[in-house]
């Protein structure tokens, strides 16, 4: 997910905090040191507390298929003046196992707790479309949310290429687990395939 970082015309920097709020990370901006849900994309602690973020729209993507599209780009140095292997992923153990590390409460059994979802909301209806389903076959799932008419591109290589409404503009949605998408949208639905 992507976040413009100016508030009231003030340009925030954020960092990690550490913390967690129904075990999603909080993130805190260095101005305030105000608490920011992620997944809430509003302040939850601090002086800001209540202050919105603006998502704004975003591709998830393999650098496979980036760097085919746009072979002069340029990528962040591992060269960063400290001794880490940037290699290994913290969290490979976390992906594979079924459990949850921190609570969040109760689960809705709809989808295994770990199921990665794609998560669109729009206007206050929010639905989740789990990966393992939507991504099996290239092409475009019409959808309507929230009354809008939206379209989610699947490429040949089962990546999402792109999330758009019927006018072709792009919409924000997020790529999530189940159990933090239901946790924060308790009412949000779950796409049946017509695949």
């Amino acid at each position: 997910m992507v976040y413009s970082r100016t508030i009231d015309d003030t340009a925030l920097s954020f960092g990690v905090s550490g913390r967690l709020y129904k075990s999603n990370v909080l993130l805190y901006d260095h101005q305030t040191e105000s608490l920011w849900s992620q997944l809430m994309a509003r302040a939850v602690a601090g002086p800001m507390a209540g202050d919105r973020l603006t998502i704004l729209p975003s591709h998830r993507t393999t650098w496979r298929f980036w760097s085919a599209r746009h072979p002069q780009t340029r990528i962040l140095s591992t060269r960063t003046g400290f001794d880490r292997n940037y290699t290994i992923d913290p969290y490979e153990g976390y992906y594979r196992v079924s459990s949850i590390w921190f609570p969040v409460g109760n689960v809705r059994k709809d989808l295994p707790a770990k199921e990665r979802v794609l998560g669109i909301t729009i206007g206050n209806e929010a639905r989740a479309y789990p990966l393992s389903r939507i991504t099996q076959d290239a092409g475009v799932i019409e959808d309507v949310v929230g009354g809008e008419t939206i379209r989610i591109q699947i490429d040949p290589g089962g990546e999402i290429s792109g999330v758009s409404d019927d006018r072709k503009t792009l919409l924000p949605h997020l790529f999530v687990y189940w159990f933090a998408w239901q946790a924060f949208y308790p009412d949000t639905t779950v796409y049946a395939s017509s695949r």
